[in-house]
């Protein structure tokens, strides 16, 4: 379906939300995954999705960067409509070009890390910077180490991903995706695959980002991480958004008993 452009009142001068969700619904054959999933972003701001296993948290961050094209709704990220255009009343999909440059302004950081095991960290991190943004092999490979340093990997720069733990890996995914400069940063899950020793030091480099202004959108079960640096707190239950709200309220005195019932097995 058609969803309109969302707006902000241009008397006010208040700017659109970096990232606009509106909408979303998607479906796997029978299998309803996302109802009518509605979700702004303002710029700088970090905002956490907690709930259960099958809440539909990372198939929605899957359908904000259409690496899952939603049935329904629409995205934009600062005023440009994601993976289509409207033309005479009618969507059409977006050329693959640009649909990958639009997805550079959506840096993803996986569960997986999802880094070519056959190049070093700082090939890992340069490869989009010269593939997307077309930068010459020496200026990627400046802006990839000036990254990796930032994520405390310098060191690291000539190994491969079988040489680094699992932690490593992850700070040079999220390396990757700072280095395309996005207007924003999903995150889906980005500690549910390193062991408990590992988590703090990618957490650690993403209260950093936060703490520089970056807008995180991050899908979580790390209820410590969203209560001391998210903004706010989106719960998702059964293919919905059950509740939202500032963090410290929404962790601290939830109003829906579905978030509390949550929040009481995993505190």
């Amino acid at each position: 379906m058609t969803v309109p452009m969302p707006m902000r009142s241009k008397e006010t001068g208040v700017p659109r939300p970096t990232l606009s969700a509106r909408h979303i619904g998607k479906a796997f054959g029978a299998h309803v995954v996302l109802k009518d999933v509605s979700l702004d972003v303002e710029r700088g701001e970090v905002v956490c999705i907690i709930g259960p296993s099958g809440s539909g948290k990372s198939t929605f961050l899957r359908c904000i960067n259409f690496l899952e094209v939603p049935d329904a709704g629409g995205v934009w990220v600062d005023g440009e409509r994601i993976g289509c255009q409207e033309v005479d009343g009618v969507l059409w999909e977006v050329p693959s070009a640009v649909l990958a440059r639009q997805r550079a302004a959506m840096g993803m950081v996986f569960q997986r890390f999802n880094l070519f095991g056959h190049l070093t960290a700082v090939d890992n991190v340069a490869l989009a910077l010269r593939l997307v943004k077309r930068m010459s092999r020496p200026a990627a490979r400046e802006r990839a180490l000036s990254v990796l340093a930032s994520v405390g990997m310098e060191r690291f720069a000539g190994h491969r991903p079988a040489q680094l733990s699992g932690g490593q890996q992850q700070r040079v995914a999220i390396a990757r995706a700072v280095a395309m400069e996005p207007k924003v940063l999903l995150f889906d899950e980005p500690t549910s695959a390193l062991d408990p020793e590992l988590v703090h030091e990618v957490l650690s480099v993403m209260g950093s980002l936060a703490g520089q202004g970056m807008t995180m959108v991050v899908v979580t079960h790390e209820i410590g991480f969203a209560r001391e640096v998210s903004n706010r707190t989106v719960f998702m239950d059964g293919g919905a958004i059950v509740e939202q709200g500032p963090s410290a309220q929404v962790l601290g005195q939830p109003s829906e008993p579905r978030t509390r019932a949550f929040l009481s097995k995993i505190k």
